[in-house]
């Protein structure tokens, strides 16, 4: 029997894989070097700003806003370099046969619809803080309690609005999330990309209850907005928006 519910088009889209497609064994080094890039990147930037002296030796987690913004600027970009090369080899598709193609109007809506949804789903962290009795603060956005300037404030918005999601996409959809549904049901890789996601947002153990898991629930509706729309740019603009209205709402009532 046909299905012509409307129901029916928001449905995961099947995708068919080449057979070589996300080789277990290059794929989890793959996975490894994404690691080692990002860690590398950092560790390269620390050191030479403590060769500067723009970070004190003594405190570099006690690191200035300016500073902690460059470095998560200096973490992203080559971890998506990296990403963006290793891709087509790996999966032996285009970066466009991947998702980064223009989105059509179906992907829009179900875009613009993703970002409902992961404002409902995230909401699971004030039940979790009435539960472990915890407030706990995500690092960004302790982060952005303490700029001061506009030109920082403007930096951090670009950072968390564009070149986050750009870069998490493509990381923890394109890559992973891909790379897992090779092997796994969609609901396993959603599951576990999500689970990562989420965990990769925490700055202490303590905080996966309030904030990890929180955005881990994102992290699935992500992995659905992508299974559903097999397009990248659909992705990128659900999570910029929901960061963009996290960010404009702790701007206006929880600034100090």
């Amino acid at each position: 029997m046909q299905n012509n519910s409307t129901w029916a088009r928001w449905q995961p889209s099947p995708t068919t894989w080449p057979p070589e497609a996300f080789p277990a064994v290059p794929t989890l080094l793959a996975a490894f070097g994404a690691i080692v890039v990002a860690v590398g990147a950092l560790i390269v930037f620390i050191g030479g700003a403590m060769a500067a002296g723009a970070i004190d030796r003594h405190n570099a987690i006690g690191a200035s806003p300016d500073i902690a913004l460059t470095l998560q600027i200096a973490m992203y970009l080559p971890l998506a370099a990296y990403v963006a090369v290793v891709l087509p080899p790996l999966s032996h598709l285009s970066l466009r046969e991947l998702g980064l193609r223009t989105p059509t109007g179906r992907d829009l809506a179900i875009a613009l619809a993703g970002i409902a949804v992961m404002f409902v789903v995230s909401s699971v962290e004030s039940a979790a803080e009435s539960i472990t009795h915890r407030h706990d603060t995500e690092a960004a956005v302790a982060l952005m309690q303490q700029l001061r300037s506009p030109v920082e404030r403007l930096i951090f918005v670009l950072i968390a609005v564009v070149l986050a999601p750009i870069v998490e996409e493509l990381v923890f959809r394109v890559f992973l999330f891909n790379a897992l549904s090779r092997y796994a049901p969609i609901w396993v890789a959603a599951l576990i990309s999500g689970l990562l996601f989420g965990a990769v947002h925490v700055s202490a153990p303590g905080q996966f209850a309030t904030i990890g898991l929180p955005l881990a629930f994102g992290g699935i509706v992500l992995a659905y907005v992508y299974a559903t729309t097999r397009c990248y740019w659909a992705n990128v603009l659900t999570h910029a928006g929901f960061n963009a209205i996290g960010v404009a709402a702790v701007m206006l009532f929880h600034q100090s």
